[in-house]
């Protein structure tokens, strides 16, 4: 399970905090809103599911006009 929470959002990106089931801090994503690239903080590619998630999150977000919410939820519970 992948918990996302905005972090900051402006007329160029979003960006999230991922967070495991336990609520631990995984890491932080960009997501550019008009190209759809996806950037890990520190990192060059996608190593886990959690990122997998999370883009798979944000491609939703933009299907559904591009509304970004505050806390976002995928996964099993």
């Amino acid at each position: 399970m992948v918990i996302m929470k905005l972090i900051n959002e402006t007329a160029e990106y979003v960006e999230y905090a991922l967070y495991n089931g336990n609520e631990e801090f995984i890491e932080n994503v960009r997501f550019y809103k008009e190209s759809k690239k996806f950037k890990i903080e520190n990192k060059g590619k996608w190593t886990n599911s959690y990122e997998t998630n999370a883009y798979r999150l944000l491609m939703e977000c933009v299907e559904d006009d591009g509304i970004y919410p505050k806390e976002m939820v995928k996964g099993w519970c």
